[in-house]
């Protein structure tokens, strides 16, 4: 028996810093912003370089961000749901149908969301919405992230869940 495809997309790339990177953020930019009046006032040439560094390092964060939310791709087939994800190296990270909790839909602005499997702590799912697969304390949950019609793709999900996790039909099996 063939697996067969229900659904395949891609995350809408609306944010390319979540909101656990937003403290980092304005951490660096006090820094860069002090670093910055410090090379005005003194005229020195190793606080301004300092300065375009930092604010270097912010591009390519946010580079480094869209790349992997441009690569990473979600597919659900009949029997497992799979998150294609890399910048460089493509890792697959799958999950049977039958392993999973019921789909829950965390809403996002833009009538986008986050689909979960289960309750999930939250800096797992940030963490994994970017395609990573391991933190230190482990493997990280399966999260569909930024997904355009979520209500119709969690439907579609608890459709698929419940009929791989359904005893198989003894009339058919017998043939």
């Amino acid at each position: 028996m063939r697996e067969e495809v229900l659904w395949t997309g891609k995350p809408v790339i609306r944010r390319l810093f979540n909101r656990y990177d937003h403290l980092a953020a304005m951490l660096v930019l006090i820094v860069l912003l002090g670093l910055l009046g410090v090379a005005v006032a003194a005229d020195t040439r190793p606080a301004l370089q300092a300065t375009a560094a930092g604010g270097g390092l912010l591009l390519v964060h946010a580079g480094v961000r869209f790349l992997q939310l441009r690569r990473l791709t979600y597919v659900v087939t009949d029997r497992r749901v799979l998150v294609d994800a890399g910048v460089v190296w493509r890792r697959t990270t799958t999950a049977r149908l039958t392993g999973l909790a019921s789909p829950v839909v965390l809403p996002e602005r833009g009538g986008t969301g986050t689909i979960t499997f289960g309750p999930v702590e939250p800096y797992l799912v940030a963490a994994a919405r970017y395609g990573a697969h391991r933190t230190k304390s482990g493997q990280l949950p399966v999260v569909l992230a930024g997904i355009a019609e979520p209500a119709r793709v969690r439907a579609l999900l608890a459709k698929a869940i419940g009929e791989a996790k359904a005893p198989p039909d003894p009339d058919t099996s017998a043939v």
